[in-house]
């Protein structure tokens, strides 16, 4: 009796440490870009241009992810300073280089930056509201959004990937809570707006949409700003126009979730340990699913990635920490992987 339970005591750890091995293969796994992905985004509050001197605490770190990442467009938040903008630009061109000469594509509104290896066309976005930071030297400073229409050279027809890179008010209270639902009205009024086939804007039928950042969906708080990003319902109907169907198919966005280094687990995009807030799933990327499909979608946490692992990608254990800070993240980097059906809808 004693042999046979060292038997199966044998066997299950054999099968325990099997499956340790399989975690871990399909952890490096999932940052491997798949053939059928039409576009990888990245999306990455950054803490008030941390990625540029003269707070720089994230130029290095930054380099190396975007390097192992590999995204064909990135959407910065936090990107404050009116310089900040052309420091990422030609980080970017002398750190990153693309092929053939070209550089990297930018827009900027606000503090959201878009970034990308392909053309930026039919560049927009708003200012919705003034928000002074006098400590930070920012009294003008206004909350907005950036939006762009992604053009890969395969692109030949009117569509492409129409981007819209935002980062909503933060913190509880009635008066934050009002401010985010007045950037997710006037956000969900723009793409209402870029579906009228009658309006200046308007983008081709079935152009896939996909709006990221840090929407600030904080624990406790009123989701409905989140919500009006999904669904299409606007509050201030008066201010902003009527409700409208946000998909092109009549339907909701969708959400694409993505966890902790793609491992299916549930997810949070923010974590400070030296505090009284749990972490909390602050940053999304909502996408029209009628005409896109997401293949992969991860939270980068490099310190919970093994040695082999980041060696292999070109990273450090902490890369996502804050100043190499232990158990200081703020946000973490959201990558998510495309494919798309860029046909015309009738």
């Amino acid at each position: 009796m004693f042999r046979q339970l060292l038997l199966i005591g044998i066997i299950l750890s054999l099968v325990a440490v099997e499956d340790l091995f399989a975690q871990e293969a399909s952890e490096a796994r999932n940052f491997q870009r798949q053939h059928d992905v039409d576009l990888r985004v990245m999306c990455w509050n950054v803490r008030i241009d941390s990625v540029v001197p003269p707070n720089g605490v994230r130029s290095s770190s930054f380099v190396r992810i975007v390097r192992a990442m590999n995204p064909d467009l990135i959407a910065l938040q936090e990107v404050m300073r009116p310089d900040s903008v052309e420091k990422i630009k030609s980080l970017l061109d002398s750190q990153l280089p693309l092929s053939d000469g070209a550089s990297w594509s930018v827009h900027s509104v606000a503090d959201n930056m878009l970034i990308s290896r392909f053309p930026l066309q039919r560049t927009g976005g708003e200012l919705v509201f003034k928000y002074p930071y006098p400590n930070l030297g920012l009294p003008n400073f206004h909350y907005g959004y950036a939006a762009a229409l992604v053009k890969r050279p395969e692109d030949h027809n009117d569509l492409g990937f129409y981007v819209i890179a935002m980062h909503n008010k933060s913190r509880l209270g009635e008066e934050n809570e009002r401010l985010r639902q007045l950037q997710s009205d006037s956000i969900a009024s723009w793409i209402r707006k870029a579906r009228d086939a009658g309006s200046p804007m308007a983008l081709a039928s079935g152009t896939p949409i996909i709006i990221l950042g840090d929407m600030n969906v904080i624990p406790n708080a009123s989701l409905q700003p989140f919500e009006t990003l999904i669904t299409g319902n606007i509050l201030d109907e008066a201010k902003f126009g009527p409700d409208f169907e946000i998909d092109w198919d009549g339907t909701d966005l969708a959400d694409a979730k993505p966890s902790i280094n793609g491992q299916g687990e549930y997810f949070y995009t923010w974590r400070y340990d030296d505090t009284q807030f749990d972490p909390g799933a602050l940053d999304r990327v909502i996408y029209t699913d009628s005409v896109l499909t997401v293949k992969q979608s991860i939270v980068l946490d490099t310190t919970t990635i093994s040695d082999e692992d980041l060696s292999s990608l070109g990273l450090l254990k902490p890369d996502v920490l804050f100043g190499g800070e232990p158990g200081f993240f703020d946000h973490f980097p959201l990558i998510v992987d495309f494919s798309a059906r860029l046909e015309a809808m009738d």
